[in-house]
């Protein structure tokens, strides 16, 4: 569990991409998404954050985008481990999503009961 959910850090599973995420108001919003990308890589959930709350302080070097569909909202992956663990949010492009299984500290088990589901499949910027 984390002490201090107002500074978190989230890594990919071999620690070559590492970020720093500021939560002012902690982890109020838990999302989980049903499009094809999520639900086949990390279907498990995220936490949306404004883009300037967000820090990578290790790795961008290690770092390669994926962008499918509508063009707007590249997905960050390591390099080497394969891990996703960010991407620009479609439906609030002033944020950003943090895989939240790659957070430090997180069981991601204790938000089952409070998830938001968000309907990706039919994604407004899709139609």
């Amino acid at each position: 569990m984390i002490e201090d959910r107002n500074k978190i850090l989230a890594s990919c599973h071999c620690g070559s991409v590492k970020i720093e995420v500021n939560l002012p108001k902690g982890f109020n919003e838990v999302l989980r998404c049903n499009c094809s990308i999520c639900s086949r890589g990390k279907g498990f959930g995220m936490i949306c954050v404004p883009a300037a709350s967000v820090k990578v302080i290790h790795g961008t070097d290690h770092m390669t985008e994926y962008t499918f569909k509508s063009n707007t909202s590249p997905h960050c992956f390591c390099k080497s481990c394969g891990i996703h663990t960010h991407h620009k949010s479609r439906a609030r492009p002033d944020r950003l999503c943090i895989n939240l299984a790659c957070v430090e500290g997180v069981d991601i088990h204790e938000f089952d009961n409070n998830l938001i589901e968000f309907n990706g499949i039919n994604h407004p910027k899709d139609m």
